[in-house]
């Protein structure tokens, strides 16, 4: 009897929270479908993943075997042979003007024409217009002061003065290992998605929510704090899988990288920055960068300008967590000295 009167107390208290702080509520929901979605991604590739790829391998095997067979493709491949070894070399996948170098053009074009839709869908007050106000007003009504410090803090890693920080603790770092190729990459990335994010803003002109909580000056879309999770963090993710030899460690670290970058961009709205098409669009310039930024990469890596497979030393580990710290460090002060919300 009492463990029953007890449960009800605890459903009552529940229930009461909830009607009091529905968007709190919400965004309690939202975060956990998250972490529990990413969660069991990263269990079935790390159980499931080689073997999925490998079956998909064999089966693309397969169908170009059949391909190759029918008489249409004979047909055609002795009616045009350039064209036939032209697409023959760009599905090669031993090197990275082959397959690698397609599968990322192809990527780069499908992001940008889903920023070109989004752009359209702003300009036009399509319904993502109709959400972003929606999304704006449930976030204004959160105000928990745990909550926006938490987000304030996550905020900060995407401002420049912490960026330009781990930019430069990158250089250092690549200066010790020996590979001073890989910034031009991270560069690309970084300098590339900020000039594009800022001319955006320029060109669209669009004003941010009302009643922000902190004090920015430059305009809303696309939202550059959500770039920067993608261009220059998702840079650092692809960097650390490309000298992780473990696969389980890289499936890891992306999805980690993935988790942070949504709770970067989940940050802008809940501190009522940006609506939700600014951060959308922040991710999908971030990624269209990134794309850029690893084709180059990867194209210098197969000139034999950068070497993936380095001997493991103390002064490297020391110096990777000594800056992992430092970053830590800067953004919880930047958080609590620079960043000034207005509610408090």
């Amino acid at each position: 009897m009492l463990i029953t009167m007890f449960d009800k107390e605890i459903v009552f208290a529940m229930i009461s929270f909830i009607q009091a702080n529905p968007p709190l509520f919400i965004l309690s929901i939202l975060l956990l479908s998250l972490v529990i979605i990413l969660w069991g991604l990263q269990y079935w590739i790390i159980q499931q993943g080689k073997q999925f790829f490998d079956h998909c391998l064999r089966y693309c095997g397969t169908l170009k075997q059949v391909v190759r067979k029918s008489s249409l493709y004979r047909r055609m491949q002795y009616k045009y042979p350039r064209f036939f070894v032209f697409l023959s070399r760009r599905f090669q996948p031993q090197h990275f003007y082959g397959l690698p170098l397609t599968l990322l053009l192809l990527a780069m074009g499908y992001i940008l024409a889903l920023f070109t839709g989004l752009v359209e869908d702003i300009v036009t007050s399509d319904s993502i217009v109709t959400i972003d106000h929606l999304v704006s007003y449930q976030m204004n009504m959160l105000r928990e002061p745990n909550v926006v410090n938490f987000f304030i803090f996550i905020t900060s890693f995407g401002s420049a003065a912490i960026s330009c920080l781990i930019v430069i603790l990158v250089c250092v770092i690549c200066g010790i290992i020996r590979q001073p190729y890989i910034l031009i990459g991270l560069l690309v990335s970084t300098i590339g998605s900020s000039i594009f994010t800022f001319l955006s803003k320029l060109l669209f002109h669009r004003t941010r929510p009302e009643d922000a909580l902190l004090l920015e000056q430059s305009f809303s879309f696309p939202s550059g704090h959500a770039t920067i999770a993608i261009a220059l963090y998702g840079f650092l993710a692809y960097l650390t899988i490309r000298f992780s030899p473990n696969f389980i460690k890289q499936v890891r670290i992306f999805f980690t990288m993935l988790l942070f970058a949504v709770l970067l961009g989940l940050s802008r709205m809940v501190l009522n920055e940006h609506y939700l098409s600014d951060v959308l669009g922040g991710f999908l310039v971030g990624t269209l960068w990134l794309i850029v930024s690893i084709s180059l990469t990867e194209w210098l890596s197969a000139s034999g300008k950068i070497t993936w497979q380095l001997p493991q030393s103390f002064m490297q580990n020391y110096t990777v967590g000594l800056s992992i710290i430092l970053v830590l460090i800067a953004t919880l002060i930047y958080a609590a000295v620079y960043q000034f919300p207005l509610l408090f």
